[in-house]
């Protein structure tokens, strides 16, 4: 057999998506406020697009976070709220220029400034800080010493007791007891003042008497300063009840919903087309599948969002211990959208209903089955039920894990022991060992 290069021709099915479709999807995974960025740079880019100022303008809802689940609304005018505070960084350096350190003091100095961290804690420990500037410790010590009296009291602190020690220091508040406390901190932590009152061996009324003299220090005092970027959200999607106690659902309609052609340019797209000017042809078709992409994206985004709604009506009237199991797969199902569709179009974006802002995937929740196996009950209400009960536990009556199964079992939450402790600790719940040391 000759060996030797031939030509083999085969025939491939592969399925590709139009340019239309690639930028529903893309649009599709937008919320409003990026949504707006990416249209501003469109309309610069097209002359074709125009923002129809004859429409009625609608104004953007923005609120603040304040809690991890629901938001209270509030609108803002950003730019009336915006205004200028010196950094952490920055009102230190002020303070070192006044200072009477040497230049090379400064320099070291201002290397200590710029590895602290928003609270105002050095990043670096001693020896990789000496190494890494070449100077003795004993150097060292003295100018963080100096650094320690600079503003606000407790920078510059390498654990939180010696941050909480600067500012009872500058009180003239430090004693023994103080300094016994400081030590044994992390018990504070772990409520565990039973240990600690051991260890201080002092009583029930002196413990917390010096556990309340450290808690009116600031563990974070760099907080004051920074200067963290304020955490906004838009809602795509507002829920609201009628006097009747009907809900509607509506998007917010934002100026990208003013988006049109530029009809001045008839005359000229009419001439284009037939001279072929790919310029404004390009242009023009470009618009007009844009406009139509986000037609597409809004009507996909509503569909989506009255199913889940519907889905989690038991929610919206009695709250969290209500709230429904659900997946993309059953809203794929029932909207006849693709799973992925359904993904995207959850993404970073948030409902406004009666109950809070709440991001849409929130709505989404796995589930377990209980006493009635025809009835799913939400993760969300297990974490909230285990949570309302250790919370109203007494002194006299901690809570062990099976005695918080036997509990959810009259909320018909049939789960095990290794269950409730999972739940509890995703929680951050100590078990009850711990926790009756919180009582002396």
């Amino acid at each position: 057999m000759g060996l030797g290069l031939t030509n083999i021709a085969t025939i491939n099915q592969a399925q590709t998506l139009s340019p239309q479709v690639q930028l529903t999807i893309k649009l599709l995974s937008l919320n409003n406020i990026e949504l707006e960025g990416y249209l501003e740079k469109k309309i610069e880019d097209n002359p074709l697009l125009i923002e129809n100022q004859s429409s009625k303008e609608q104004e953007l809802r923005i609120q603040k976070f304040s809690d991890k689940y629901s938001r209270n609304s509030s609108n803002l005018d950003l730019l009336n709220n915006i205004s200028y505070a010196k950094s952490l960084r920055e009102h230190l350096l002020d303070q070192l220029l006044i200072s009477r350190m040497s230049n090379k003091e400064k320099i070291i100095a201002t290397y200590l400034i710029n590895t602290l961290d928003e609270a105002g804690y050095l990043t670096e420990n001693d020896e990789i800080i000496c190494n890494k500037l070449g100077i003795e410790n004993e150097i060292y010590e003295e100018i963080l010493k100096n650094l320690q009296n600079f503003e606000p009291t407790g920078v510059f602190a390498r654990t939180l007791s010696e941050c909480l020690h600067l500012q009872l220091r500058e009180k003239n508040l430090v004693n023994d007891d103080l300094k016994k406390l400081l030590i044994n901190i992390e018990l504070i932590a772990e409520g565990n003042f039973k240990e600690l009152s051991s260890r201080l061996n002092i009583g029930r009324e002196d413990l917390f008497r010096l556990i309340n003299t450290i808690r009116k220090c600031n563990p974070k005092p760099g907080l004051n300063y920074s200067r963290d970027p304020l955490e906004i959200i838009a809602p795509d999607i507002i829920i609201e009840k009628n006097l009747s106690g009907v809900y509607s659902i509506k998007l917010v309609q934002n100026y990208f919903s003013n988006i049109t052609v530029d009809q001045t340019y008839d005359d000229i797209i009419s001439d284009s087309k037939k001279k072929k000017d790919e310029f404004i042809t390009n242009h023009y078709r470009d618009a007009k599948m844009l406009i139509s992409s986000i037609a597409q994206r809004q009507k996909t985004l509503l569909k989506i969002a009255y199913e889940v709604m519907l889905q989690q009506r038991d929610f919206l009237e009695s709250g969290i211990n209500h709230m429904r199991p659900l997946n993309l797969d059953k809203i794929s199902k029932i909207t006849s959208l693709h799973i992925s569709t359904v993904s995207r179009s959850i993404q970073n974006k948030f409902i406004e209903t009666p109950r809070g802002t709440f991001e849409m995937k929130y709505f989404f929740d796995k589930g377990t089955y209980g006493e009635e196996k025809d009835r799913q009950i939400s993760s969300k209400t297990i974490e909230n039920r285990i949570k309302e009960l250790i919370k109203n536990e007494t002194s006299s009556n901690i809570l062990s894990d099976d005695k918080i199964v036997t509990l959810l079992k009259k909320y018909d939450i049939n789960i095990a022991r290794r269950t409730v402790a999972k739940y509890r600790t995703k929680l951050n719940i100590l078990p009850s060992s711990k926790r009756k040391n919180h009582y002396l």
